[in-house]
C-alpha cells in the first residue's frame, strides 16, 4: 500500500460548527480585557470504561487540517450579528484574523492513557477557546474509535476486522474519518468507499440486508451476488433460516465454480454471520462445505461485535477468521474529554488556572507542562510524569513522582525518557509533515505490542502510572486552598 502522504481530509462544512457559544465567548473575552492575552489549553482523554487500560491517539491529523483552513465567511458572520452573538468590532475581529495558536500532540497512532493532556493548544485566548470544540471532536471519537478497533484486534487474535458502519454514520456520505480512525487502530479494510479512496484502505463489500427478499429468492440472491463480486465475495447467511440456505448456498458456489472453468479459491469468498450461535453457525457451515467438496471459506462475524465476544469466539471455533464492525461514536463520547484553560498571560507572565470539582481529585492540573514518557532498556513505556515547563526532568531512574489516582508518592525505574508531546503547528501554520495511514496503522499496532501485558489486557487491565511531579502537585494544593479562602 502507498505509504504517501493523503490528500487533504475532509473538512468541517461550516465555522458554525463551533457552536454558538463559542462566538459569544469571543465578544465576552473582548469585553473582559482577555481576548488577546496568550493562554494554554490541555485537552485531557478519558476511558469509556475500566476496562480501557490504554488508548490509541487518532484525528490529529484532519484537526491540523481543519484549523489551517478555519475561517467563518461573511454570510455566516452576518447571520451571527443577526442573531446578537456578535457585535460589529467582533465580526470584524473574526473576517481579518487567520488562525494563530500552536498546537503539540502525542504521535497520531501512539499509546495514550487516560488522564493525560495528549494535546495543548496555545495562543491568543479568543482564538484557543473558539476551537475548543473543535479539538474535543476531532480528537475523541477518532480516539475511541481506533482504540475499540485495537482491542479488537487483541481480542480476535489478530483476525481480519471489517470496518462497515462509517459509510452511514451521522451524515449525508457517511463519515470518512471513522473509517480512517478504525484503520489506524487495526482494520484491515473499510465499506466507505470514499475513506477508501482518500485514505488508501482496502475496501471490500457485504452484501445488503434483505437482498434476497429484494431478488426474490434466496437462490437468485446468492448467484447475483456471487456473479456481481467474482474478484471477492461475502454472503450474508440469515441465523433463523440456515439450515434451508446452506445447502443452496454451497450448490451456488459450486454452480459458480463449474461455470467459471477455475478451481474454486476460498479466499474469495466468506460467509457473513450477523446473529445467532456463531460458534455452531460456523461448525455447520464448516460441515456443509466440506459434504459439497469445497474448502469452508472465512466466516465473518457481524452484528453485535465487542472485544468479550471476539475472545470467546477465539476459543469456540477456528472457521471465525474475520469480523464486520460498525465505526461509529458511542453515546456519550463527548464526556470522555475535557478542553482545561491550565494558564493565562497576566502582567507580562504565564498565570496557572485550575478548575475546581467537588473534590481534589477531580479538579484539573494547572500550569503549562511538559509531559515525559519513562520507558525501560527494551523501549516498554512504565509511567507518564507531567512537569512544570520551569522544572529539570526527573531522572529515570530514581526519580519521584505523585501518582495521578492515587496522590500518592511512587519512584521512577526506567532506562530512558522522552517528551510525549511534538509541535504539529506553530503559530497557526503546519510544523510537521503528513504521515500516511498505513505508517500509522503501524505505529499503533507496534505500540500497542511495545505495552506490558498487564496494561494491554482486555478485561481488569493494570493501570498504568499517570502522575505529575511534587512542585506541580503542590501547585495545585496550594490554588485549591486559596480558592477555598476565597482568596482571588
Amino acid at each position: 500500500m502507498d505509504r504517501a502522504a493523503p490528500p487533504p481530509p475532509p473538512l468541517i462544512t461550516s465555522a458554525l460548527g463551533l457552536g454558538l457559544e463559542a462566538f459569544v465567548a469571543v465578544r465576552a473575552s473582548v469585553a473582559a480585557g482577555i481576548a488577546d492575552a496568550r493562554a494554554a489549553f490541555e485537552l485531557i482523554l478519558s476511558a469509556p470504561s475500566a476496562d480501557w487500560g490504554f488508548l490509541v491517539l487518532s484525528g490529529v491529523e484532519p484537526l491540523v487540517d481543519a484549523l489551517e483552513r478555519l475561517r467563518p465567511r461573511a454570510d455566516e458572520l452576518e447571520w451571527l450579528e443577526s442573531t446578537g452573538a456578535i457585535d460589529g468590532p467582533t465580526r470584524r475581529r473574526l473576517a481579518e484574523s487567520r488562525f494563530a495558536c500552536d498546537l503539540d500532540a502525542a504521535p497520531e497512532g501512539s499509546v495514550v492513557f487516560p488522564g493525560e493532556a495528549v494535546v495543548t493548544v496555545e495562543g491568543p485566548f479568543w482564538q484557543a477557546q473558539l476551537v475548543g470544540g473543535l479539538v474535543q471532536a476531532a480528537i475523541t471519537d477518532a480516539t475511541v474509535i481506533a482504540t475499540r478497533f485495537a482491542r479488537l484486534s487483541l481480542a480476535s487474535g489478530g483476525a481480519d476486522i471489517v470496518e462497515h458502519g462509517s459509510a452511514t454514520a451521522h451524515r449525508l456520505g457517511g463519515v470518512p474519518l471513522l473509517a480512517r480512525a478504525a484503520f489506524i487502530g487495526g482494520a484491515r479494510a473499510t465499506t466507505n468507499a470514499l475513506a477508501a479512496r482518500r485514505y488508501g484502505i482496502p475496501v471490500t463489500a457485504t452484501q445488503p440486508v434483505r437482498f434476497d427478499v429484494a431478488v426474490g429468492g434466496e437462490d437468485k440472491a446468492i448467484r447475483a451476488w456471487l456473479a456481481a463480486s467474482p474478484h471477492g465475495c461475502v454472503l450474508r447467511l440469515d441465523a433463523a433460516r440456515a439450515t434451508v440456505v446452506l445447502p443452496r448456498l454451497v450448490a451456488a458456489v459450486r454452480e459458480s465454480v463449474n461455470a467459471s472453468g477455475a478451481g474454486f479459491d476460498e479466499r474469495k469468498l466468506a460467509i457473513e454471520v450477523p446473529e445467532g450461535d456463531r460458534a455452531g453457525l460456523a461448525r455447520a457451515i464448516e460441515r456443509a462445505f466440506a459434504a459439497g467438496g469445497l474448502t469452508p471459506p472465512p466466516v465473518v462475524v457481524s452484528g453485535d461485535v465487542d472485544e468479550h465476544l471476539a475472545l470467546e469466539l477465539r476459543g469456540a471455533s477456528k472457521a471465525v477468521r474475520a469480523y464486520a464492525v460498525a465505526a461509529d461514536s458511542a453515546p456519550g463520547t463527548a464526556r470522555l474529554s475535557r478542553y482545561e484553560l491550565v494558564a493565562i498571560e497576566q502582567g507580562g507572565s504565564w498565570s496557572p488556572r485550575i478548575r475546581l470539582a467537588n473534590d481534589a481529585a477531580s479538579s484539573s492540573d494547572p500550569g503549562r507542562k511538559l509531559l515525559v514518557r519513562y520507558s525501560d532498556a527494551s523501549g516498554r513505556p512504565v509511567a507518564d510524569v507531567a512537569h512544570s515547563m520551569s522544572e529539570r526532568l526527573q531522572r529515570a531512574t530514581g526519580g519521584r513522582f505523585i501518582d495521578r489516582s492515587t496522590g500518592l508518592g511512587a519512584r521512577l525505574v526506567a532506562s530512558a525518557s522522552a517528551p510525549l508531546r511534538s509541535a504539529v503547528m506553530r503559530a497557526g501554520k503546519r510544523a510537521s509533515t503528513p504521515e500516511g495511514t498505513s505508517l500509522l496503522r503501524d505505529r499503533a499496532a507496534e505500540a500497542v505490542q511495545s505495552l506490558d501485558e498487564g496494561h494491554r489486557r482486555i478485561s481488569s487491565p493494570s493501570r498504568y502510572p499517570v502522575g505529575v511531579t511534587q512542585p506541580l502537585a503542590t501547585l495545585r494544593t496550594d490554588l485549591i486552598a486559596r480558592a477555598s479562602e476565597g482568596a482571588p
